[in-house]
């Protein structure tokens, strides 16, 4: 059976990757077409053993950047956090848990399109955080919805010692509508169930 606690951080890692200077920094937290990030937005997904919670709590700034601070609850107890900026190269978690990344770790690139790549390569906490993402465009299925999504995986994904392999699906407007993923001996797949939009 899962542990909460371990889900809880690998979903922040996952759902969750100081900070680059930018030129132009916008005056106000931005968002991206295929994560829209805004104060008390909230995403739901079904996941074994029971719902888990992400939503954006708050707003703050890391060096240059504006970012957004994303609360994950399972059991309906918070049991991680993440800071994650959309900047000029794409969305990218900056903290996870209170932990900072050398290299803010993109997991959306803008303007991706079927057939990019990019790679991940930083530590948090002293631990290695490795990997390459690649893209599709795919239909998905979720809850009985048909998504047209940004399909970003990687297989190769290192954090510290332990293999990983990751896939989202990103949906417009909406954000993450699945996601799945293995973790040395843990593995689980979150649908979305329901997404309410901040305001």
């Amino acid at each position: 059976m899962l542990r909460w606690t371990g889900l809880a951080l690998t979903a922040a890692l996952i759902l969750t990757f100081a900070g680059v200077a930018q030129e132009d920094v916008p005056a106000a937290p931005t968002s991206h077409p295929y994560y829209p990030l805004k104060k008390d937005s909230e995403w739901t997904y079904a996941v074994q053993g029971g719902p888990v919670k992400v939503k954006v709590v708050g707003t703050e700034k890391i060096k240059d950047t504006n970012c957004f601070k994303l609360e994950t609850s399972a059991g309906g107890k918070p049991a991680s956090t993440e800071t994650v900026g959309v900047t000029k190269d794409g969305v990218q978690r900056f903290v996870v848990n209170g932990l900072s990344s050398e290299v803010p770790i993109m997991f959306l690139k803008n303007g991706a399109k079927k057939g990019d790549t990019w790679a991940v390569d930083t530590k948090v906490s002293g631990q290695v955080v490795k990997g390459t993402f690649t893209v599709d465009e795919v239909k998905v299925k979720v809850k009985d919805k048909d998504y047209d999504t940004l399909y970003v995986k990687t297989t190769d994904m290192e954090i510290g010692s332990t293999k990983t392999s990751v896939e989202y699906w990103f949906a417009k407007d909406v954000g993450i509508v699945k996601l799945k993923f293995s973790l040395g001996t843990q593995e689980a797949t979150l649908e979305l169930e329901n997404y309410t939009p901040g305001k």
